[in-house]
């Protein structure tokens, strides 16, 4: 039996099952071993062309006998495994993590020339919208250091959503949120580091939530 593409029923079936359980994305990637923003980007059709590993992982989690992708572990195939990319939702400005510390609690979040450089955006997004290029190693292995990432200060952060905050000592850093009864936290995600689970302080202010990420994948 040879791979097919996904389509739309697909992630459709998964979403439901998920629902049906009554399972929060953050409880299907605990059980699933895939990380919530993946699961949320399958689940929702956002990832066009996902691992077939991690499909694999989420079918087996949710308990579907039939696989909905038709599609065997044991198959090794080498069919086309892309498909057509994503409608272009207009340019995002590439900004310094230095400014986007400064534009925080600003009420207009971005003013016409502060950025030199513009990305053509495949995700949708509000006109404050910004990029941030990844600096360090502390959310290793999910992203990569120079990956983009698109930053939405409309949306209220969440548990489970990576963020991007400002500390009273104004540093800016990417982390991903935990909220729940035993406090929240910010949590790098690279398992090498020490000290991964910080404490929020109480001036802390969120200067968005990551709702996508692309990586330039040539070398200079």
């Amino acid at each position: 039996m040879q791979n097919q593409i996904p389509n739309q029923g697909t992630w459709s079936r998964l979403k439901a099952t998920m629902e049906k359980l009554n399972w929060s994305e953050q409880e299907l990637a605990d059980r699933s071993g895939v990380p919530q923003p993946t699961v949320h980007r399958i689940i929702n059709g956002q990832s066009k062309s996902p691992r077939y590993e991690n499909l694999f992982r989420i079918i087996k989690a949710l308990g579907l006998e039939e696989n909905p992708l038709q599609v065997r572990e044991d198959t090794k195939s080498y069919a086309a495994n892309t498909l057509e990319g994503p409608t272009l939702q207009g340019k995002v400005p590439l900004i310094s993590w230095v400014q986007a510390g400064d534009l925080c609690e600003a009420i207009d979040l971005f003013s016409p020339g502060l950025a030199d450089e513009w990305l053509n955006c495949p995700f949708k997004h509000s006109d404050n919208a910004f990029c941030l290029k990844v600096v360090g190693l502390s959310m290793h292995p999910e992203y990569r250091e120079g990956e983009i990432i698109l930053v939405e200060p409309a949306l209220e952060a969440r548990h489970g959503d990576d963020v991007v905050v400002r500390t009273p000592e104004n540093t800016t850093t990417f982390k991903r949120l935990h909220a729940s009864d035993d406090g929240t936290y910010l949590i790098a995600l690279n398992p090498d580091l020490k000290n991964r689970i910080i404490e929020i302080p109480a001036d802390t202010v969120f200067c968005g939530v990551v709702t996508g990420s692309w990586t330039n994948r040539r070398n200079k």
